[in-house]
Parts: C-alpha cells; sequence; structure tokens
C-alpha cells in the first residue's frame, strides 16, 4: 500500500470538500412561497343602487425591504380593462375575487395598498362612481392621491404563510363614504374599509324582534326623517368602551377607539318574515353589539349628538364558530 499516494487523495478530498460547503454557505436561502388570493366585500348603505370602485393594481409591501409586488387587475373578459366591482352586489360574507391563488414570498408584509381610478365626470361609465335610487349618478373619489392621481387605500401590516391564504377587503360603507356637500363628489375615506383574514374570522348574524323595533322607533319619534322613515342598524364595539357612540372621524385616517369597528343594515327579510342583520369577517375577541333605529342621522365625520343606541349587550366571538344574536324586548 503506498501510504504517501493515500494521504495525498485525502488532502485533496478534504480540500475540495471544504471549498463546496463555503460555496454552499454563501449561496442566499431562497424564500418560502404562500399562495395569496384577495377579495372585496362590504357593509351595504341605505339610498343607493350602485357603489362602483374601479380597481387599478393591488401592490404588498414586504416587511424586509425586498421589491414591492404589484399586480394589475384586469376584467376576465377585456385584459385592457381595468376591473370595475358594484360593492353592493357582494354584501355580508358574499365576496367578489379580484386576485387567486398568486405566488408570493411567505413571511411579514407591511401594508397592501388598492389603486382605486378615481371618478370623473367626463367618464364615467369607466370610472369609480355611485348611482342614487333616482337614477343620478356621482363620481367617487378616494381623497389620497399618488403621484399619479390614481387614488390610495392603504392597510397595513399582515402575515402570509406558507400555505393558501384568503384575505378580503371589506368596506364599510356607513364609516367610508362622505358627501360633503360643497361638491358633486362622493369621497371614498380608507378608514372605513378593513383587511381581513378569512382563516382567522368569523360572522356575527341575528334578528331584532318587530317589537323592539316598534318601540325604538316609538321612544325616538323626534328623529325620523321627513318622510318618518329610519335607520336600523347594528354597530358593533371593543369590549371596554364605557360609552359607545355613532360615526365620526378625529382626523382623516383615524378611527376614534369609542366609534364603532364595523356597522351593518338590519334588513326585513320577506322569506323568513324576520328583521335580520350580518356582520362579517370579524376577528375572534370580545365586544359590545348595539342595535340602533337612529343610523340615518349618523354621519361619518361628525358626532350626532341626538344620536342614541337603543339595546346594547356583549358579545364573544369564538374562533371556528358563527355568532347568532338577538335582539328583542328585555324579559
Amino acid at each position: 500500500m503506498n501510504i504517501k499516494t493515500t494521504l495525498l487523495s485525502s488532502v485533496i478530498l478534504v480540500a475540495l470538500t471544504a471549498c463546496g460547503g463555503s460555496d454552499n454557505n454563501d449561496s442566499p436561502t431562497p424564500p418560502q412561497s404562500a399562495k395569496f388570493s384577495l377579495g372585496v366585500s362590504d357593509a351595504p348603505v341605505s339610498g343607493l343602487q350602485e357603489v362602483n370602485v374601479v380597481f387599478n393594481s393591488i401592490t404588498l409591501k414586504q416587511a424586509n425591504g425586498a421589491d414591492n409586488i404589484t399586480f394589475e387587475t384586469r376584467k376576465a373578459d377585456d385584459e385592457t380593462k381595468p376591473e370595475m366591482v358594484n360593492l353592493l352586489d357582494y354584501t355580508g360574507d358574499d365576496i367578489f375575487s379580484l386576485l387567486d391563488d398568486e405566488d408570493v414570498p411567505a413571511g411579514e408584509y407591511s401594508w397592501l395598498r388598492a389603486d382605486i381610478i378615481n371618478g370623473d365626470e367626463n367618464d364615467l361609465t369607466m370610472t369609480s362612481h355611485v348611482v342614487y335610487e333616482d337614477g343620478s349618478i356621482a363620481p367617487l373619489v378616494v381623497k389620497r392621491k399618488g403621484n399619479d392621481g390614481i387614488g390610495e387605500i392603504q392597510l397595513d401590516g399582515f402575515t402570509l404563510n406558507q400555505t393558501d391564504n384568503d384575505f378580503v377587503l371589506e368596506f364599510d360603507l356607513k364609516k367610508s363614504l362622505v358627501d360633503p356637500q360643497s361638491s358633486n363628489e362622493i369621497f371614498l375615506k380608507p378608514r372605513g374599509v378593513r383587511l381581513e383574514n378569512l382563516a382567522e374570522s368569523e360572522d356575527i348574524e341575528g334578528t331584532v324582534s318587530d317589537a323592539l323595533i316598534a318601540n325604538c322607533e316609538t321612544d325616538n319619534i323626534a328623529l325620523a326623517a321627513e318622510d318618518g322613515s329610519f335607520g336600523h342598524a347594528v354597530y358593533l364595539y371593543s369590549s371596554d368602551i364605557a360609552e359607545p357612540l355613532d360615526n365620526y372621524e378625529v382626523t382623516e385616517n383615524e378611527t376614534p377607539v369609542d366609534a364603532p369597528l364595523a356597522t351593518a343594515d338590519v334588513v326585513f327579510d320577506s322569506d323568513d318574515n324576520q328583521y335580520e342583520f350580518e356582520l362579517a369577517f370579524i376577528t375572534p375577541g370580545d365586544y359590545q353589539l348595539a342595535y340602533t333605529c337612529a343610523a340615518h342621522i349618523d354621519d361619518a365625520e361628525q358626532r350626532d349628538e341626538a344620536f342614541t343606541l337603543y339595546q346594547v349587550k356583549p358579545v364573544t366571538v369564538t374562533a371556528g364558530d358563527d355568532l347568532d344574536v338577538t335582539f328583542t324586548i328585555s324579559q
């Protein structure tokens, strides 16, 4: 046996192994991938036939400083045109899909931004707009804009896991739609939009008794609209708020802690012959849920001193289960 040859071969083998190990250590670890889907839904508002929002693109900002990820949102039957969605067609837990199973890196994200093509009086059919019950049309405008004039709805902080990630943009139109009176435009405010993970949210559904509705209207007759009607709705609040109030704002992008987290209209279901409501995409936790017949006087920007909640009750949303709540006359 040639000991010198054997030793030399061993030295060469160790050296080659060391070089290979160094290359492997220097190679960057590829990011784990995730699937990302995004839909839109809304909690409706009275007085409108349509709320048409034109989505131009969706951008995701990675928390690690990597390049932003942008997806253009285009109509399925015409990829040259941005996607227009009538939010009133997708209420409660109904969802319109904007993005479906897109491949993105897993991990933390700083924000998601929806770029909206603002309403233009010269081209209302192709830009964001609302249609009133009398058929008249007004431009719908997001006041926060980029340098290109495109409206921006930016929502902070979320995580994408190494699996399917289904999210929804929930538009609470009672909180987000503002008629400035001094303009022929309707403003869409981002503070009325929530980004929710479907895997981490549940629905609150329920009924309001005829008797409770009648009592509320009788006790608040001074608040009736000119035609004698009332605005029936439920409002969701944090559990620790001592005095829940109506919708109002302190700053353009801030929702006060004592204002509702979410709202939903109470509507009459002729099939079930009862008044019903649904709050969709609610994160599990403790809350207060309130019924009011004064939603019609609730201005999204200003405190309404006459606004009143008729019945308030504590509720708990549990992961994996929708919650059923009944508002009725106390026994």
